[in-house]
């Protein structure tokens, strides 16, 4: 399986190469630039490939542009958020969530830790830059909760109903499953909400800077 995988990968960025469906790896040309952070063509092809990789998604002419306009928008969200978090000077995260990313993803992929270190050196790119990405989402999650905690705000008679549709298909209930459904829900309110701020927090962002495409 892990063989298979990792021939995946490797055919697929042939075909990038052959078609030159990519920048070169040694171009280094700016071709946008958010706010002071330039983005280079190098950083495009990175992007590309990481994003094949761990959609595990092969690369073809039907779907290739596509691919490129999702790496393009992923980039510049991600100069947005570090910008942000080096402003607020942000390096608090959860530790253990950075441990579910790693796990996770190398699940998705068929590896382990070892394998998924592997794919990525196969295929020239960085597993310090992956776990890099995977701290700035987590940083930028802390960031908004400690923005927007006390804004949150919960409808107790929603979740008072979200929680009497939950209970009343099983058979049998006591006061700590119960307790225990109830808390999932709170959660995932709380989740919500902070997702919107988190959106809403992004788009003033995105609003504010100069993004350039040179």
């Amino acid at each position: 399986m892990k063989k298979k995988i990792l021939t995946f990968f490797f055919v697929t960025l042939f075909f990038l190469f052959q078609n030159k469906l990519l920048y070169s790896q040694g171009d280094n040309a700016i071709i946008i630039s958010v706010g002071d952070y330039p983005i280079t063509k190098y950083d495009l092809f990175n992007e590309v490939k990481l994003i094949a990789i761990l959609s595990n998604t092969g690369i073809n002419n039907n779907n290739r542009q596509q691919i490129k306009g999702l790496a393009v928008k992923s980039l510049i969200k991600r100069n947005i958020k570090e910008g942000e978090i080096a402003r607020r000077n942000i390096n608090k995260y959860n530790k253990n969530q950075l441990n579910s990313l790693i796990k996770n993803t190398s699940k998705k992929l068929g590896v382990d830790q070892s394998g998924l270190k592997e794919i990525l050196k196969k295929n020239n790119l960085s597993y310090k830059k992956l776990i890099e990405r995977f701290e700035t989402d987590l940083k930028w999650n802390y960031m908004i909760f400690e923005i927007y905690k006390n804004k949150i705000s919960l409808n107790t008679t929603e979740i008072e109903s979200k929680l009497q549709s939950r209970i009343e298909s099983l058979d049998e209930l006591d006061d700590k499953k119960i307790n225990f459904i109830k808390e999932q829900i709170v959660n995932e309110e709380k989740e919500k909400k902070l997702k919107m701020f988190s959106n809403l927090h992004f788009t003033n962002l995105e609003r504010s800077i100069q993004i350039n495409f040179l």
